[in-house]
């Protein structure tokens, strides 16, 4: 089984990218598992929609913890004895990285000892797709915005800025220009990903 995960502030076309790769695999006839942070099993779902509600008042820590709570479920049900050939996720500890340490300026070391903490598995690719933080916003003006979403510029100046930090800090993390034509940025992502055949 093969991990990569999709990351990016709002608006980058994670979404788009994540399906264009999960049908390119199947077509290679490969088995594929589409998962998404937080999410993807039933208590997950439920936490989700607590985090971005925007009637949800809650800490930061308090985010993070939940966070976590989620990517244990989904790391209990589906990485462990995975029979897929790839598990594509929609966001994963990065994020937390990213959102919660550089955004939310919680520890690092906090965030780190958790993801140690429940064992999770190191990705053996994650793509940041990287933007431009009000060209992300003006992508996504006809949508609903969360809670999170909500955090202000600022806030997603900081997440972005820490997932280039993720970038040049860690080899399994690569960054591409998301302000380049889907098709570009989709055969981008298959070049990095073939590199894993």
């Amino acid at each position: 089984m093969k991990l990569i995960t999709f990351e990016g502030i709002e608006g980058v076309g994670k979404s788009t990218q994540i399906n264009l790769i999960s049908e390119w695999l199947k077509e290679k006839g490969l088995s594929t598992k589409l998962l998404r942070e937080p999410g993807s099993t039933d208590f997950g779902e439920k936490i989700r929609e607590l985090l971005l509600s925007k009637e949800s008042s809650i800490s930061t820590h308090s985010e993070l913890l939940l966070m976590f709570a989620a990517r244990s479920e989904m790391i209990a049900e589906y990485f462990i004895d995975s029979r897929d050939d790839f598990i594509l996720c929609d966001r994963y500890y990065h994020a937390s990285i990213a959102y919660q340490g550089h955004g939310r300026m919680l520890s690092l070391d906090l965030i780190d000892n958790l993801i140690k903490g429940i064992n999770c598995p190191i990705p053996d690719l994650t793509i940041v797709y990287d933007l431009d933080v009000k060209v992300g916003f003006e992508r996504k003006a006809n949508d609903d915005i969360d809670r999170i979403e909500s955090s202000g510029i600022d806030f997603f100046e900081n997440v972005r800025k820490g997932y280039q930090q993720l970038a040049n800090d860690r080899e399994e993390v690569k960054i591409l220009d998301a302000s380049q034509p889907i098709e570009i940025l989709s055969q981008q992502t298959k070049d990095l990903i073939e590199q894993l055949f």
